[in-house]
């Protein structure tokens, strides 16, 4: 067991030395004197555990998203973070609520980055949701291209009534879903109550036409004073990080 740990060790070590980079199975096994066939096992259970990323079946492997909530370094998506950081940080402070960047992988909604407003009560989002429930997974999802919508579809499901009590109790659950997503790519973002006491507000990133990320915020129901100002706030900035992807490479 403790041999197992200590390759692990090593392979995140390696992938830790550039963490943009994608390393291939053949370089890692190199790099830490392993046969490819043990170190193809020890990389699936570190995928699984979120802790390295494989993007495709043909890509290489890099740092997971569970090591930004370990150390608070975005190492997932380092180069959006670095892009969309200055605008984060300004919606989170015009509006003093919590303001977040997020991506989706393996199908999660994962936060790569958020901020703290100045506030007695505050919200904290969890790192990583199931996309049905929140805003800024649906708002990435609902810009997926039509077959990788209906992949997403095939491999997760249709949503819970905890997940989306209106697709769940829906006549038709399938075109249910497939209009709400369709409404959400429409208008160009989204807004959910949780009906606990929180809504949030999501608007979607672009790169080449295609979605990468999610612009967001969340604050308590009490607080929510103006709603246009918000919205406002959050597509302004929203296509603020869109500029900039548009003239910077991913």
């Amino acid at each position: 067991m403790i041999q197992v740990l200590e390759r692990a060790m090593k392979i995140v070590e390696t992938l830790g030395e550039n963490p943009g980079k994608a390393y291939s199975l053949s370089e890692i096994a190199s790099a830490v004197s392993l046969d490819k066939g043990t170190c193809s096992h020890i990389l699936k259970t570190l995928a699984s555990g979120g802790f390295i990323r494989q993007d495709s079946p043909r890509s290489g492997y890099k740092l997971g998203y569970k090591f930004y909530h370990i150390t608070g370094h975005p190492v997932e998506n380092e180069e959006l973070t670095k892009i969309a950081r200055k605008d984060v940080e300004a919606l989170g402070r015009e509006l003093n609520e919590t303001a977040l960047l997020a991506v989706v992988n393996s199908d999660k909604r994962i936060v790569l980055y958020s901020t703290v407003p100045e506030r007695n009560l505050i919200v904290r989002t969890q790192r990583e949701r199931n996309i049905y429930s929140v805003c800024a997974g649906r708002v990435i999802v609902a810009n997926y291209t039509p077959s990788h919508l209906e992949k997403f579809i095939i491999r997760c499901g249709l949503p819970s009534e905890e997940e989306w009590p209106e697709i769940y109790h829906a006549a038709q659950p399938r075109q249910a879903l497939a209009n709400a997503f369709a409404k959400i790519k429409q208008d160009g973002y989204e807004i959910l109550d949780d009906q606990h006491g929180l809504i949030g507000f999501a608007a979607p990133l672009f790169r080449d036409g295609h979605v990468v990320g999610s612009l967001g915020t969340y604050l308590p129901v009490s607080r929510m004073t103006d709603s246009g100002k918000i919205l406002e706030r959050l597509l302004y900035y929203s296509g603020e990080i869109n500029k900039k992807l548009t003239l910077s490479e991913l």
